[in-house]
């Protein structure tokens, strides 16, 4: 076969590509401008106005996150693995425990906050 005849026979297969990609894009163009539209779901205008005036009580009240002591354990394991062993070490005593099961459940929180700092500063 000659170089002039594979050309020709890759240019058809390119051809033929391109003609299949724009019927696809077709078949996508007519359903997406079909005249059918979803169906919306309404709210009763009551929950509306609800819902409206207290997203700004939301956004001022942001709630803690509870943490769990696997969260707790997950951070200074890794920290403590970075070779930060002793700043975890440190940490825990500050809290008044030598082991994780010692620590309150109320300063998992606190305890984590200052873990983000170990190895960052």
């Amino acid at each position: 076969m000659s170089k002039m005849s594979e050309l020709s026979q890759v240019l058809d297969e390119m051809i033929a590509c391109g003609e299949g990609m724009i019927k696809a894009a077709n078949a996508i163009k007519d359903i997406f401008s079909s005249t059918e539209e979803a169906p919306e779901k309404k709210e009763p205008k009551s929950t509306k106005k609800a819902s409206k005036a207290s997203e700004p009580a939301k956004a001022k009240e942001t709630p803690e996150p509870t943490y769990t002591k696997e969260d707790v354990r997950a951070v200074l394991a890794s920290k403590s693995a970075a070779g930060y062993k002793k700043e975890v070490k440190e940490l825990l005593e500050k809290y008044g425990a030598q082991q994780l099961k010692q620590v309150n459940p109320d300063d998992y929180a606190a305890i984590l906050k200052e873990a983000e700092v170990i190895g960052n500063a």
